[in-house]
């Protein structure tokens, strides 16, 4: 089960996977508290309506893991035994990659949410000028080769 405060982690997560017998729901308006935080950053992932939705009918509305995955809110379910071994394989692959890019791809992502298309492209720019940080070529581009187009 994501329950209110679970919310921060997805909202707060660049990749988020779940079992196919999670559920989601948030119980702050049954228990006669505001849900503010929580729908706020949902509102970044899902579409408006499902945020309020959810956020307004607190202990009776439970959300599927299908229908989280439908919505955007996850990116991918799987089967509860297999959760860990596919986070780990997530994992594994992005820690595989160039450390700087993977920065640079994060920051230059989440830092665009707070701004207007325009201003974050300009942003965004600055990081793919940054290069490695280090001074040194995180990735050999000796052994790529260009493709070959052939327009038919």
């Amino acid at each position: 089960m994501v329950a209110g405060g679970a919310i921060y982690w997805i909202n707060e997560a660049d990749i988020v996977i779940c079992a196919d017998d999670a559920t989601f729901f948030d119980p702050h308006v049954s228990y006669g508290m505001t849900s503010a935080l929580h729908p706020i950053g949902l509102a970044r992932r899902v579409p408006l309506g499902e945020a309020l939705g959810w956020a307004l009918m607190g202990l009776d509305e439970r959300m599927s893991a299908t229908r989280a995955r439908e919505i955007g809110l996850v990116s991918e379910t799987v089967a509860a035994e297999r959760l860990h071994a596919r986070a780990d394989e997530i994992a594994r692959v992005i820690a595989a990659k160039p450390a700087a890019a993977v920065q640079g791809t994060v920051r230059a992502i989440w830092e665009s949410l707070d701004m207007s298309r325009a201003a974050a492209l300009q942003a965004g720019l600055v990081y793919t000028q940054l290069g490695n940080p280090i001074g040194t070529a995180e990735v050999d581009r000796n052994g790529f080769t260009k493709p070959t187009w052939t327009l038919r």
